[in-house]
């Protein structure tokens, strides 16, 4: 058999499989925690902690801040919101991670829980007037002015007790749609809005409807938390503290957290062993989801599944002391190792897992400004929120030749880039090429290597497949830009020569035949009829980073034919 060079050609890369570079090294996100002397910041997942100053500009405020209820816009995390007392409340809001604030006094407000909309436009507040009740407000201006929205009254909240609409519980922004959030009433009903707060549909009547019928007997909900990635799934958690004898009545034997699959509407009970669930937190990892609960024999216990509620593990005893009732628990949304507790809201008693709940360490966060002790008169450091923001910035991992994923890259070839917020999406440049030309941006993507804007391919948050640009041999510096943020530069070496053929899984060689069907050994591709190679076929391999040829096409691309 001989091989000989027919031709050269661009093409877009056919699926590679990619296992080996399954695992990548992920940079610690930025946590807050709002605390009753300020806010504390942490870049090594808790091991040490920075006071983050707040500048108080406005007459009515003086310090220190003690910070209430944290919030971000969800798709900045640099955009940071809290609600703070500093000898009146106020709404402060960061637009640059911390490092300047706004602050805008509440007058004759007492807010209470913070949330930001979907998109990033509308904030969301409950807050009590004067001799009144937590009713939410929303602001479309970053604080400076605020708007109250009125819950339809129901049966079980009168217009004769509750004037300005029902009172509200908590509330939730949809983690996916726009305009669209979730309320519980003083009544344990659950209400939605899809017009920012204008306008509400009523989705459950008082109390936890069970989706086998009737509702669950003497059970007070805590807190309503709509799972990130499907917001028709919800789990609340509920006390039976009031009436424990309900809990071996309440769904055949089931209390203390209900699943809901339809939005809200009905829930099943689910088989955590406790009458009384206070924090639920959703993990990195689909189906992974904390709880913060009393557990007959255990105290209070942090609990976790990995199938989405039907069985729990207890993963640490005893946490939360003497119960479970203030204990909160806040999972990293990007990194499934790392776990952070609050034992108690009124003793500093913070706690953080970086290895899943394997083992739980003390996080020691400083108790109040300097000099704070018992002979000044400060009280012990309270917390009372934490906001886990991962990081925006495009992180480069590893920069490779797409064929053989190792250095170095060749100029004029494809090159693969490996990282963490690399995209906001997965997509190709299918519907991007305009009159034969190719782009060098994607979906608001773009890359640079040695200066030059590259051809980008395929893009997605752990990866970037892009032609290179001509790029001399030797050291050259990568960039990737992604809604206007750029990375740190990674510097890859380059080439003159990088051969490598792409490869199907097992890794058998990428090839076609004349007509561009797989040959490839049956079974390859579940749902795919394929054929394996067999003697006089005429292949094509598809390969990459050959090197210069004469004469230099614009794209350098091999294909090879067996004769």
């Amino acid at each position: 058999m001989k091989i000989t060079i027919t031709r050269l050609t661009t093409f877009a890369i056919l699926s590679v499989s990619l296992g080996a570079w399954a695992h990548i090294a992920r940079a610690a996100n930025p946590v807050y925690v709002g605390a009753s002397y300020g806010l504390y910041k942490s870049t090594d997942r808790g091991a040490t902690w920075t006071n983050v100053d707040i500048p108080l500009n406005n007459p009515l405020l003086s310090g220190p801040v003690t910070v209430f209820s944290l919030s971000m816009d969800p798709h900045d995390a640099s955009k940071i919101y809290l609600i703070g007392h500093a000898t009146a409340y106020a709404f402060f809001a960061s637009p640059d991670a911390g490092r300047t604030w706004s602050a805008t006094p509440f007058i004759g407000l007492s807010p209470g829980h913070l949330a930001v909309d979907f998109a990033g436009k509308v904030i969301y507040l409950t807050a009590t007037a004067a001799s009144s009740y937590a009713v939410l407000y929303k602001s479309t201006d970053t604080g400076a002015t605020w708007t109250r929205l009125k819950i339809p009254n129901t049966p079980t909240t009168p217009a004769s007790r509750f004037p300005l609409g029902s009172e509200v519980t908590t509330f939730v922004p949809d983690p996916t749609v726009s305009g669209t959030l979730y309320a519980l009433t003083f009544g344990q009903e659950f209400f939605k809005s899809v017009d920012f707060g204008g306008t509400w549909t009523q989705i459950s009547n008082s109390g936890v409807t069970l989706t086998s019928g009737g509702v669950a007997p003497q059970t007070i909900i805590r807190g309503i938390y709509v799972d990130p990635r499907d917001p028709l799934t919800w789990y609340d958690g509920t006390e039976h503290t009031f009436n424990p004898a309900s809990c071996p009545v309440t769904n055949g034997g089931l209390c203390g957290l209900f699943k809901s699959t339809d939005g809200g509407a009905t829930f099943t009970g689910l088989s955590i062993p406790s009458n009384f669930v206070s924090s639920v937190s959703f993990g990195a990892s689909s189906g992974t989801v904390y709880a913060a609960a009393d557990v007959t024999g255990l105290g209070g216990t942090v609990m976790r599944t990995t199938d989405g509620g039907g069985t729990w593990t207890p993963l640490k005893n005893g946490l939360f002391t003497p119960h479970a009732e203030d204990g909160k628990i806040w999972a990293d949304p990007t990194d499934a190792a790392t776990i952070y507790v609050n034992a108690n809201s009124v003793i500093n008693r913070f706690s953080v897992s970086t290895d899943a709940g394997a083992h739980f360490t003390q996080s020691v966060i400083p108790e109040g400004p300097p000099g704070c002790g018992p002979s000044t008169g400060c009280q012990r450091q309270s917390i009372y929120d934490v906001l886990i923001a991962p990081s925006s910035q495009p992180i480069i991992s590893a920069v490779v030749n797409a064929a053989s994923l190792q250095p170095p890259i060749v100029p004029n070839s494809w090159v693969t880039i490996f990282g963490t917020n690399l995209a906001s999406k997965t997509d190709n440049w299918g519907h991007a090429i305009v009159n034969g030309q190719l782009p060098t941006s994607l979906d608001g993507v773009s890359v640079t290597i040695g200066g030059k804007a590259a051809y980008v391919y395929f893009i997605s948050p752990g990866q970037i497949n892009v032609l290179a640009p001509d790029i001399p041999a030797g050291p050259v510096s990568v960039t990737v830009t992604t809604a206007g943020v750029t990375s740190a530069t990674y510097t890859a070496t380059a080439a003159q020569y990088g051969p490598a053929f792409f490869e199907w899984p097992n890794s058998q060689p990428v090839a076609t035949r004349q007509d561009y069907s797989y040959a490839v050994k049956a079974g390859t591709f579940a749902g795919a009829t394929t054929v394996a190679a067999k003697p006089g076929d005429v292949l094509i391999l598809w390969g990459t980073g050959f090197g210069p040829t004469n004469p230099a096409p614009p794209v350098i691309m091999v294909r090879m034919m067996s004769v």
